[in-house]
């Protein structure tokens, strides 16, 4: 072991350069992952052991695949995964990557690796093994509590007798909701999937709804929402719910959903209008809102300040990272019920995690196996409301969550009312739909001009570039300057002197809770007798705010799929890039395409199409296997 005098000032660095100098090249690693390296090697000290080549090496690409959205390392997969992204002929690369068995042995014995038995022995070491995964200590952590949590929960629950009151208040709340129960006529209890997941919602600490654009999530939830409050007034307790999505975009729009819902419940004298006033009450947030975020990663909510509410509903959960997960479930009272809503093929969080696709695991109640935490807890809705019977547009979505590329361009190719697909070669085409969106861009701005102030907002989500990319040909930013060049003329010379301009539709990339905006926001500028404001889309009512107070913005003319999730427009247009990026997935495009109702156009060549279907997220995680061990769940 080399002594103190032995180590000069710098070595640390030079170490980490020389060991990571062939993946820096390459541009497998950065320097925030060097840097990281470096910082290992400093804390060990002069005269500590110092670590292999590979425990290095591993160091550095683990703490990469988490800023790719990976929760761990795969050693077995790091060899196919390096050279997937840096040969385009196909050939091995030569950058030395371990083989994996030996790179299993070699980390057992580093100083920087902790087995998961001895994971939270002190002091802490920055890497944990599990098997051929190998994980940052924290997400390791997150992890690890986020299925110890789900599984107390269910532990307990399990270890309570039933309550024979609670459960004839119950069945009568959702008879309130759903209508009689279908048992009571002999057939099964419960048929009916939402009415299903209403009760799992009322019966079990954590339950999830899985479903498809239109399936009927939200009716659901507004009625878990009815029948909860519904339920507690039988009993004579009060009872305290809360709604929460991972973006302020999402929240909205589950407001206005919800809210919809409401409407329409009260209309059929489902709810009395007392319960409706109380429901609209429960206004959506933001899920960092929620917990009291106090900084950087920071919450005001944890186990010691739980959250003074007896339900708590989570839509979009797709979107929510794993550190999020935990931290919402370290919040959540153990006496109170978490729903978790989403759709598993949609895209993940742009953090770390899979955390949909890991709770639903392979789906179905799986009898006989109660030791699972969410076995008989989730529920798939699988009937669509959302398109008319036989929608071209649907049976495309569907097909790309298939995987079923084949079908997707014969889908494609066959066109429709609903379903169109402009090739790059295809000018006629390409200037057609050019044409379409400028005129929606058009009439967003006269209306603006004239004041008229929800048609303007109409116009502006009428048809929407939904774009794969944001730099390059057919990005968003491409697609933006086109559109906003078109109506350039149509603001007069003496309104031109303000930005955003009047007729602008603008997107919010930033939340401001003293404007009670949130990211994701969306609105037009318009002129009212000569003053600009910008027009915000609400649930009950427009929203005015000046232009000055704003904030950060960026015109709506266009934007990314990943900003489309949780949104609706009667045409999509969805734009492909015209070469090949790794954010080009099977996901990316079914996220892209359910975002129509019901119109949607694909602008892309065949083998992007194709690319895009065949490349299905495979993040690392291990949640799926702690959650679900045992029951067949594959691991791509």
């Amino acid at each position: 072991m080399s002594t103190v005098a032995e180590r000069p000032s710098g070595w640390s660095t030079s170490v980490a350069d020389a060991v990571l100098a062939p993946f820096s090249s390459a541009g497998v690693i950065g320097n925030f992952e060097v840097q990281l390296v470096t910082a290992a090697l400093r804390a060990l000290g002069p005269s500590g052991d110092r670590p292999s080549d590979g425990a290095l090496l591993a160091l550095a690409l683990v703490a990469r695949s988490t800023r790719l959205g990976h929760v761990c390392l795969e050693l077995s997969r790091v060899r196919r995964q390096v050279e997937a992204s840096l040969d385009d002929d196909g050939q091995p690369s030569d950058l030395p990557v371990p083989d994996s068995t030996a790179w299993v042995r070699e980390l057992r014995d580093s100083p920087l690796v902790s087995s998961a038995g001895m994971a939270g022995a002190s002091p802490l070491r920055p890497l944990v093994l599990v098997g051929d995964r190998l994980y940052l200590q924290r997400y390791w952590a997150f992890e690890v509590t986020v299925a110890a949590q789900l599984a107390e929960r269910r532990a307990r629950a399990d270890g309570v007798t039933p309550d024979p009151a609670q459960r004839v208040a119950t069945d009568a709340a959702l008879a309130a909701v759903f209508g009689p129960d279908p048992g009571a006529d002999g057939m099964d209890r419960d048929a009916d999937p939402q009415r299903l997941a209403a009760r799992r919602a009322l019966s079990f600490p954590v339950s999830v709804v899985s479903g498809g654009p239109g399936t009927g999530k939200t009716h659901t939830v507004s009625r878990i929402l009815a029948a909860a409050h519904l339920a507690a007034r039988d009993r004579g307790e009060g009872f305290r719910a809360a709604l929460a999505a991972p973006t302020g975009k999402a929240a909205n729009r589950m407001r206005e959903a919800v809210g919809e819902q409401v409407v329409g419940l009260e209309a059929a004298g489902t709810i009395d209008p007392e319960l409706g006033d109380v429901l609209r009450s429960t206004v959506p947030t933001t899920l960092h809102r929620l917990l009291g975020a106090t900084g950087r990663t920071g919450f005001r909510h944890d186990a010691a300040h739980p959250l003074p509410v007896d339900l708590v509903v989570v839509d979009e959960t797709s979107m929510v990272s794993l550190p999020l997960l935990a931290r919402l479930l370290d919040a959540v009272r153990p006496e109170a019920r978490l729903v978790l809503v989403g759709d598993p093929f949609q895209l993940t969080s742009i953090e770390a995690g899979t955390v949909m696709a890991d709770l639903v695991g392979p789906g179905g109640d799986l009898p006989g196996r109660p030791d699972l935490p969410l076995a008989g807890r989730v529920t798939e809705l699988r009937r669509g409301y959302r398109f008319t019977a036989g929608s071209a547009t649907a049976t495309l979505a569907l097909a790309i969550r298939d995987g079923d590329a084949d079908r997707v361009v014969e889908l494609l190719s066959e066109g429709g009312p609903e379903v169109h697909w402009v090739t790059p070669g295809d000018a006629a085409g390409l200037s057609d739909l050019r044409d379409q969106v400028v005129s929606a861009a058009h009439r967003t701005v006269s209306a603006a001009l004239d004041g008229r102030e929800r048609e303007s907002l109409v116009a502006a989500q009428s048809v929407k570039v939904l774009a794969a990319v944001r730099l390059g040909p057919n990005g968003r930013d491409e697609w933006s300057a086109l559109i906003g060049d078109a109506v350039t003329g149509d603001v007069p010379v003496g309104r031109r002197g303000g930005w955003p301009r009047v007729g602008t539709p603008v997107m919010v990339t930033r939340n401001d809770p003293v404007n009670d905006v949130a990211n994701g926001d969306v609105g037009v500028v318009v002129d009212e007798d000569s003053t600009s404001w910008v027009l915000l889309g609400g649930p009950d009512e427009l929203r005015r705010l000046a232009p000055a107070r704003l904030g950060s913005w960026e015109p709506w003319w266009a934007m990314t799929i990943h900003k489309s999730q949780g949104s609706e427009f009667p045409h999509a247009v969805v734009a492909l890039p015209t070469v090949d990026s790794p954010i080009l997935t099977r996901e990316l495009l079914y996220t892209a395409v359910t975002r129509a109702k019901p119109e949607v156009t694909v602008v892309g060549s065949e083998q992007m199409i194709r690319t895009a279907v065949a490349r299905p997220v495979a993040r690392a995680s291990g949640l799926r296997d702690r959650l679900w061990p045992g029951a067949g769940v594959s691991r791509a």
